[in-house]
């Protein structure tokens, strides 16, 4: 594996998606003990309903297109660096960029909309893995860009080449249908 041929859109790519990997491990979501009434008329705090969650076992969902993030950002340095080519149907740049894109609109909906935690009532707090992962799922995003724009491809040329539509000459208007008898 030679890392000197991984481009500046693959490295940034890869850092983040090893971070991001890193990240899921941090808190994002904490949940504050709920004020109970005491029967001396004060306010206590009950500590088993605290605690701080990952993003492991915030998400049902998004934790797995984060990990397709991780995957396809590493395993783009990994391919640039050791020179292997695979048949993709589209770039791995691409594969990277869109799944970037896709896991921080993901992670930006959850900032806004924090998912409830199964806790009814009480208010769930944004912890700062949240943030930090937002921030490396929009590297993987614009690092998968600009690879993408370094080896010259765009999403439109991709959709072309997915669809077939890139592929050789026009054939042209079809043939006159035969003449009758």
């Amino acid at each position: 594996m030679d890392f000197s041929r991984v481009r500046a859109g693959e490295l940034l790519a890869g850092i983040s998606g090893a971070a991001l990997f890193v990240f899921m491990f941090f808190n994002w979501f904490g949940v504050e003990g709920a004020e109970i009434q005491t029967p001396a008329g004060g306010i206590q705090v009950d500590p088993a309903t605290e605690g701080s969650v990952t993003a492991w076992s915030a998400f049902d969902f998004i934790d797995i297109v984060l990990l397709l993030a991780v995957i396809a950002a590493v395993g783009l340095v990994v391919l640039s660096a050791a020179q292997a080519s695979v048949n993709l149907p589209v770039a791995a740049s691409a594969i990277t960029a869109g799944l970037g894109i896709f896991a921080t609109l993901l992670v930006l909906y959850r900032i806004i909309d924090p998912p409830d935690l199964g806790v009814e009532g009480l208010d769930v707090t944004r912890k700062i893995g949240l943030f930090l992962g937002v921030i490396a799922c929009a590297g993987i995003a614009i690092g998968g860009w600009l690879a993408m724009q370094e080896e010259g491809s765009t999403f439109g040329g991709e959709a072309d080449r997915l669809s077939g539509g890139g592929e050789g000459p026009d054939p042209g208007p079809p043939p006159p249908p035969p003449s009758g008898p």
